[in-house]
């Protein structure tokens, strides 16, 4: 059996991040041909669903499953007693975005949560003081303006939007109210003086603590759900940090290069860089036709996607703002209501994705290359 290119891509980073196949106590993980095999032959899946293969189940009856076609990367619910398209309901968008969200066979529609007015009130309030904060450290305002969305490495693909940028510390110093606050002074807390500056693609953050404002605020980063934040300093300064991203950045296509230079920031025994440098030894050597494409500079030419009519599914839009901009219900759902919304920005070969995520869902879309 061909698995589809998206699980190889999934189990790769899955088994650095999981050394068991029953994840949250319950998710069994299916790591392994004959292990998805057996499971396909066991409930004959060649007569119901040939076209799907299962990945994951509930330790019960509910199972998690793919297309084969790598076209199509959604996670699909269905049981072993139901196995038919038509009773399927859509876990998540991809299996990789499925493990961020900690493998949910629960999935839900959306519930927007509304604010009071004067939890809204609280909220304004509070982005106003940690933006006037913010803006009196040139050297923060300077990071963000110079971003590198880099995948597949465990670095930074997230970045706030400044001027919202209370909502970016959602789910790490506040819950989903800003009034219930996760901060504290004990060990493994998150501390009030820490300050969220970017995240990876499992919602790891980057972070500087503003008591270090005058060695220039190295950079600590923190492993997301692992039940106590443990800070990982990762560079001396925010703007060392930035040069660090820029030379990944500029040489992703050089393996060698990559290898060479992250070895050096691994041989200090740095976790985080033994990670990244890890995922760069287990990338494939490019093909010749990705070689070529490597030439074709106006793939990375930087871009920007423009919803500028969310179209019929309203709250499926929603919640990818929720997300994206680390928003409120509230908050998100006001955002759609504008005419012209920023939804990705990177090099325009990988923001084809989010292109096409945002059509599938019928809206109309506008991509600006810059």
């Amino acid at each position: 059996m061909k698995l589809p290119n998206q699980w190889h891509s999934f189990i790769k980073i899955f088994q650095k991040k999981f050394d068991s196949e029953i994840v949250y106590d319950i998710v069994h993980i299916f790591q392994d041909e004959e292990t998805i095999n057996e499971r396909f032959t066991t409930h004959e899946f060649e007569i119901y669903l040939p076209d799907y293969i299962p990945v994951a189940d509930d330790s019960g009856g509910q199972v998690a499953v793919i297309s084969k076609n790598d076209k199509d990367t959604k996670v699909y619910l269905t049981s072993y007693g139901t196995l038919q398209e038509k009773e399927f309901r859509i876990l998540d968008r991809d299996l990789l975005h499925w493990m961020q969200q900690k493998f949910p066979f629960d999935q839900k529609e959306s519930e927007m949560t509304e604010m009071t007015a004067e939890q809204q009130a609280i909220f304004e309030k509070e982005n106003d003081r940690l933006l006037q904060k913010v803006s009196q450290f040139p050297s923060l305002l300077n990071f963000w303006k110079q971003t590198y969305s880099i995948e597949n490495l465990c670095l930074p693909e997230n970045y706030p939007v400044v001027e919202d940028i209370l909502a970016f510390q959602e789910g790490y110093a506040f819950s989903s109210v800003v009034t219930e606050k996760l901060i504290g002074e004990k060990a493994g807390d998150f501390k009030d003086s820490w300050l969220v500056i970017a995240s990876n693609y499992f919602a790891d953050p980057f972070f500087i603590d503003f008591n270090d404002a005058k060695e220039n605020f190295p950079v600590y980063f923190a492993f997301h759900g692992a039940g106590k934040w443990t800070p990982i300093q990762i560079a001396d300064s925010i703007s060392e940090f930035q040069e660090i991203l820029n030379k990944i950045f500029e040489n992703r296509f050089d393996s060698n290069y990559l290898e060479s230079f992250l070895k050096e920031l691994a041989s200090s025994g740095n976790e985080f860089w033994d990670e990244v440098y890890q995922n760069v030894l287990d990338m494939s050597d490019y093909t010749e036709e990705e070689q070529n494409e490597k030439s074709d500079e106006s793939d990375w030419r930087e871009a920007e996607v423009y919803i500028i009519d969310i179209g019929p599914n309203k709250m499926k839009i929603v919640s990818l703002l929720k997300e994206v901009y680390k928003l409120s219900g509230t908050e998100a759902l006001q955002m759609s209501k504008q005419n012209r919304i920023l939804y990705h920005k990177g090099p325009y070969k990988w923001i084809q994705s989010s292109a096409r995520e945002l059509e599938s869902l019928g809206a109309t879309i506008e991509i600006v290359t810059l």
